[in-house]
C-alpha cells in the first residue's frame, strides 16, 4: 500500500464508520474528512454538533472548516445521485469533488469516511487505483435497531418512514435496478434494510482491502488495531492509544415477539437474492451479466412509478409538518424570549 496514497473508510451508517474516522481524526499526519457526501454538508458544518453517542467526538467538522473551499465541487446530488457505479460507470463531478478533499489535505493524508459508497466501490477503485479502503460492518440486527431507535413505535417497521439514515431515500434510488425494494415488496422496513446490508457488505467482500466487524473487532476485541496496523504506517499501539475512550454501544436485547418476524424477513431476503444471483455475485460481476444469467427472476421483477410517487409524498408532507412544529417552538420561543425582556426592562 503506497503511505502517500488517500485512504477511504465506508460501511452502512451506523455500522462504526464514524469510530474509524474518529481514530485517524486524532492521529497525526492524516486529514480525516467526515460524511463528505452527506446531501446538507455545508449546512450541517456550520450548525451541526456530535451526536450524544459518538463518544469523544467533540467536532465532526475540523477539516472542512480549516479548507472551506470544499465547496467549489460539493453537490448535494451526490448523495443520492448514481448510487449504483461499476468500474466502468461515468461520474466526472463526484471524482472531481473527491480530488479537491484530496489536494486540500495538503501534506497529510487523506481520509475520507463515506456512508454513501456501499454501491460504488468498483468506481472508486478504478478512479482511485492507489487508495486503501476499509470498510466495516456491523450485525443485521443491531444495525437496524440502531437505525431506527430514533423514530416512533408507530413509524418504526414503516417502510417509508424518513428516518435519519436515507433508508427509504436509497430504496426509492436504487429501485430503478432493484425492484424488489419498491415498497410494495414487503410492509417492514427491515425488508429493505436487510437487503440492501447484505449487498453492501458482499460489494466490499470483493473490493475493500481491509475489513472490519464492529462487534468482534471493536466491542468484544481490540483486532482493529491489529488489521489496521498491516501496511498503514500506524502501529498497533498507536491505534489502540487513538482509542483513548473506548466505548461499547449496549446490543439490544431483542425479545421473541420482536426477533420471530425479523428472522423471517432474514429467511426470506436471502432466498430472493439467491434467486436474483446477487447472493453469488455482487461486487464480483457487472450487474447486467448477473440479470443475463438469472433471467427468470429478473423478468419477473416489475415496478411502478406510483409507488414512488407516493413515497415522495409522504416524505414531502412528514417534512413538511416537521417544518410546521419546530416553526411553531422558535416562534414560541421568541416569545416568552421578548417576554421576559419586556419585564426586565419594566424592573
Amino acid at each position: 500500500m503506497n503511505p502517500d496514497s488517500p485512504i477511504f473508510v465506508c460501511g452502512r451508517f451506523r455500522a462504526g464508520t464514524s469510530f474509524l474516522w474518529q481514530l485517524f481524526d486524532r492521529l497525526p499526519g492524516f486529514c480525516a474528512w467526515y460524511e463528505p457526501l452527506h446531501p446538507q454538508l455545508p449546512a450541517h458544518v456550520d450548525h451541526v454538533k456530535p451526536k450524544a453517542d459518538h463518544v469523544g467526538i467533540d467536532d465532526y467538522w475540523r477539516s472542512y472548516k480549516k479548507h472551506p473551499a470544499f465547496t467549489k465541487h460539493f453537490s448535494p446530488d451526490f448523495a443520492h445521485n448514481g448510487l449504483w457505479l461499476e468500474s466502468d460507470s461515468q461520474y466526472p463531478e463526484l471524482k472531481a469533488y473527491i480530488d479537491d478533499l484530496i489536494d486540500a489535505s495538503g501534506d497529510q493524508r487523506a481520509v475520507l469516511q463515506f456512508n454513501r459508497m456501499d454501491f460504488r466501490l468498483p468506481w472508486l477503485k478504478t478512479q482511485f487505483p492507489e487508495a486503501t479502503l476499509i470498510h466495516i460492518r456491523r450485525n443485521p440486527l443491531q444495525l437496524w435497531h440502531s437505525q431506527r431507535k430514533h423514530l416512533p413505535m408507530s413509524e418504526k417497521d414503516n417502510p417509508s418512514a424518513t428516518d435519519a439514515y436515507e433508508l427509504m431515500q436509497w430504496s426509492v434510488a436504487l429501485s430503478h435496478l432493484f425492484p424488489f425494494l419498491a415498497k410494495r415488496n414487503h410492509v417492514h422496513a427491515f425488508y429493505r434494510c436487510y437487503l440492501i446490508q447484505r449487498m453492501s457488505d458482499w460489494m466490499a467482500d470483493h473490493h475493500a482491502d481491509v475489513c472490519l466487524t464492529l462487534e468482534q473487532d471493536v466491542f468484544e476485541s481490540q483486532a482493529f488495531a491489529q488489521k489496521l496496523a498491516q501496511g498503514l504506517g500506524v502501529s498497533e499501539a498507536e491505534w489502540l492509544a487513538a482509542q483513548s475512550d473506548p466505548h461499547v454501544s449496549m446490543l439490544h436485547d431483542f425479545d421473541e415477539a420482536e426477533l420471530a418476524p425479523l428472522l423471517a424477513i432474514m429467511t426470506e431476503a436471502d432466498g430472493l437474492l439467491a434467486a436474483s444471483g446477487l447472493a453469488k455475485h455482487c461486487g464480483q460481476m457487472p450487474l447486467s451479466e448477473i440479470k443475463a444469467q438469472h433471467p427468470e427472476f429478473w423478468q419477473s421483477q416489475q415496478l411502478s412509478a406510483e409507488w414512488h410517487n407516493e413515497e415522495m409524498l409522504h416524505a414531502l408532507a412528514a417534512q413538511q409538518t416537521e417544518l410546521t412544529r419546530l416553526l411553531a417552538e422558535k416562534n414560541k420561543l421568541l416569545a416568552t424570549a421578548q417576554k421576559n425582556d419586556e419585564q426586565t426592562e419594566t424592573n
